[in-house]
């Protein structure tokens, strides 16, 4: 075979990767450099399927790829899926550009045919030609340290084998091996921002520098050679300065003490889909209870504390209870009638001075009771909270027990209604047990 030295340096990647102990996902579209991803995973023993993505948004060039890599894998026997999707209607769920609807749409179908097949990694023909239009892209737009790393090979969920290999180093392999593969005339085109790269950017570049390659790939490994040692130091803060799990709490002292301040709380708070520091230092000096938001997280100030929380559904369905024995496993709580006082107990109620059905819910605006041992005085339900100093989350997180009035009887697990405690009189008992 010609052009062996890619050969043999695309089978070193794949056993660096540890390629025969896992199922792979190739994603091909028909053009030269899947062609060529196909044709170096067809020379070695891996376990691989392919999947063709038919945007049909070029008529029959389109369907044309679909049948050309369809008819490829029938020839070798290897296992084929397809889809056709509708670009523009995805369009109207969102605001999606046409780069942007396929890249989701392909991904998405990708991770359903791997979950369907078990298949461990997919497969991309990205190369060092597209690093650096990503590269370019990113910078552009103002992007931190992380952005200029570019892709990598192996990111856990998706292998690319020919990141270090140009677009230059593809077209000679599949020349060499007369491979056949499909030009998208779109290509040719300035429509999209990675084409005006390509096509007017990326040339004048090699001309400057006739090892621009190589400098390039040199370049990327020392940016992310400098971002793990950036991750390592914000590791260890993040070891260091948050505590707990869910939420987690930052002492806000500690976090000011950081410098540059800016840059750090960037890191430590982009896993939690944070994108603007500079929003979450002016929240730091916002009052207690005020929140800012993320897509999957809250940030909430709790005095001299930061709480991170993720999102969660919250449930605010009542829960009834219609016998005097019930168990709620989801609050761990137990209602038990009884002739006498059970030991052990967490609350003890006068059954005679309750009315069925009950209900849990959670705190409503204006909710009062009548705390036992405060002499038939009321109190708000917020005012007692407050006294207790509850954080917003713990606030959040306090359920009543009421009867059919909707009479508190209980706060849970803090104070037990004036109106419902037993005395000397009482023969029977409602046992509620905290468990």
């Amino acid at each position: 075979m010609k052009n062996k030295s890619l050969q043999i340096q695309f089978n070193g990647i794949l056993e660096n990767h540890n390629f025969s102990t896992h199922r792979y996902l190739l994603a091909i579209s028909g053009g030269v450099d899947s062609m060529v991803l196909l044709d170096l995973f067809r020379q070695t023993s891996a376990n691989f399927q392919v999947a063709h993505c038919n945007f049909q948004l070029r008529a029959e060039d389109a369907n044309g790829d679909e049948e050309f890599v369809r008819n490829y894998c029938g020839l070798y026997n290897i296992p084929f899926h397809s889809v056709r999707f509708d670009v523009a209607a995805y369009q109207k769920t969102g605001n999606y550009s046409v780069e942007m609807a396929c890249r989701n749409l392909r991904y998405d179908w990708f991770a359903e045919i791997q979950k369907i097949n078990q298949l461990d990694f997919l497969v991309t023909a990205h190369h060092l030609d597209d690093n650096l239009e990503t590269f370019l892209i990113n910078l552009s737009r103002g992007t931190g340290l992380k952005g200029l790393v570019g892709m990598q090979i192996d990111n856990g969920r998706i292998l690319r084998p020919l990141l270090e290999f140009t677009k230059n180093n593809l077209l000679e392999y599949a020349e060499n091996n007369t491979l056949a593969w499909r030009e998208d005339y779109t290509n040719a085109t300035d429509d999209y921002t990675r084409n005006k790269i390509r096509h007017h950017i990326s040339p004048v570049l090699k001309e400057i520098h006739s090892q621009f390659d190589e400098n390039f790939l040199a370049t990327l490994n020392h940016i992310n050679d400098n971002y793990l040692i950036v991750q390592q130091r914000v590791d260890e803060i993040i070891s260091d300065l948050f505590t707990g799990t869910n939420p987690i709490k930052i002492e806000i002292s500690e976090l000011r003490k950081l410098n540059p301040l800016t840059t750090y709380i960037h890191y430590l708070f982009e896993k939690y889909n944070f994108n603007s520091p500079n929003e979450i230092i002016k929240f730091l000096d916002s009052e207690t209870g005020s929140e800012i938001k993320s897509t999957t997280y809250r940030l909430i100030k709790d005095r001299e504390y930061l709480l991170l929380k993720s999102i969660e559904e919250i449930n605010d369905n009542e829960i009834t209870i219609l016998n005097d024995f019930i168990e709620i496993n989801s609050l761990n709580l137990k209602f038990v009638k009884s002739i006498n006082p059970h030991e052990n107990t967490t609350e003890i109620v006068d059954f005679t001075s309750i009315s069925f059905p009950l209900k849990l819910r959670k705190v409503k605006e204006g909710d009062y009771f009548y705390p036992i041992g405060m002499k038939g005085r009321k109190k708000l339900i917020s005012k007692f909270m407050k006294d207790l100093k509850l954080s917003k989350l713990e606030k959040e997180q306090v359920w009543l027990l009421c009867d059919q009035n909707d009479d508190i009887i209980w706060v849970v697990n803090y104070r037990l209604d004036e109106r419902f405690k037993t005395t000397k009189t009482s023969k029977n008992f409602l046992n509620i047990t905290l468990c």
